[in-house]
């Protein structure tokens, strides 16, 4: 196993990787697939990528086993914490390919992204997930994370209820 900082050489990996993951694990949650399309070209534009990737508020890592990259995740740095008092790094994505889930591969991603956030002087680690993810509630709970607040996202055709969960790491 090997975790690394992605690169611009990366970019087309990830966006493929991305969408492709995004679509098997939350497509059939989109009830308009022009929306999650618009999304996923949104969220994976070479414009979004290349500015994230390059940027120092950002940080990209891949997950590689034997060369090929089986998950990633991004960071974005001093971000206020929906719903709750304070700024840390937003954990945006953690992603896997399907069959490299529950192989303990999420924990060691969690710990590269934790890492990154105290060596970027973050007080805490936030993010927002489903709340009907109970896996991935169950799996953040375990990494020692807890729900601070709630909020939605919300398209033209649906709202989607959200837990914004915390962890604190100026520890």
């Amino acid at each position: 196993m090997d975790i690394r900082q992605a690169t611009l050489a990366d970019q087309r990996e990830l966006q493929t990787l991305g969408r492709e993951t995004y679509r098997h694990y939350f497509g059939d949650l989109w009830q308009n697939s022009d929306e999650l399309e618009q999304f996923l070209a949104d969220d994976f534009s070479n414009e979004e990528m290349e500015n994230t990737l390059e940027s120092p508020d950002h940080r990209w890592l891949v997950l590689q086993e034997q060369g090929d990259t089986v998950g990633f995740a991004k960071v974005h740095f001093n971000q206020p914490v929906e719903g709750a008092e304070g700024r840390g790094a937003k954990l945006c994505k953690l992603y896997f390919k399907p069959q490299s889930r529950a192989r303990g591969l999420g924990v060691m991603l969690f710990g590269a992204v934790e890492t990154a956030a105290r060596e970027n002087g973050q007080s805490c680690l936030w993010l927002t997930v489903l709340q009907s993810n109970l896996p991935a509630i169950g799996f953040y709970q375990r990494q020692r994370m807890h729900q601070v607040a709630e909020t939605a996202y919300i398209t033209a055709t649906q709202s989607t209820p959200l837990w914004i969960m915390k962890k604190d790491i100026n520890d």
